[in-house]
């Protein structure tokens, strides 16, 4: 199953479950909050799929990370304790990230996101647009 993960107030969240709807694909949305805050599994579950651990899903520009990457920090917390910081404040994160049981895709990006499409839809796609021969 197909997971979304979001925050209300990034618009690109609903621009990937719009896409997703376009392309009548079942997903799940999940949608982060205060009360309903990302699971230790949640995390670890996106870490296996990323390439590069942490440094795929860490929001630079976000202003707690900034923060940390000047005092030098970042980099020296142990990965429980990132983890715990991204439960506390999940705008570390880059989102929406999608992921299914062997994908992630982290932000709203139409050509990553048609990783999800089946083969047979992807083929049928490509030669009504002639770009398959």
């Amino acid at each position: 199953m197909i997971v979304v993960y979001y925050v209300s107030n990034n618009s690109s969240g609903k621009i990937t479950m719009s896409w997703f709807d376009k392309h009548h694909i079942v997903y799940k949305a999940r949608k982060i909050t205060k009360k309903a805050t990302m699971t230790v599994k949640e995390i670890n579950d996106m870490l296996l799929l990323t390439e590069n651990g942490f440094e795929d899903l860490i929001n630079h520009r976000s202003k707690l990370v900034k923060q940390l990457e000047d005092e030098d920090r970042l980099y020296e917390l142990k990965t429980e304790e990132l983890i715990g910081k991204i439960i506390q404040n999940p705008t570390i994160l880059k989102l929406p990230i999608i992921l299914d049981e062997k994908k992630i895709v982290i932000g709203c990006n139409e050509n990553e996101l048609r990783c999800f499409l089946s083969r047979n839809y992807r083929q049928a796609f490509l030669m009504n647009q002639r770009l398959y021969y």
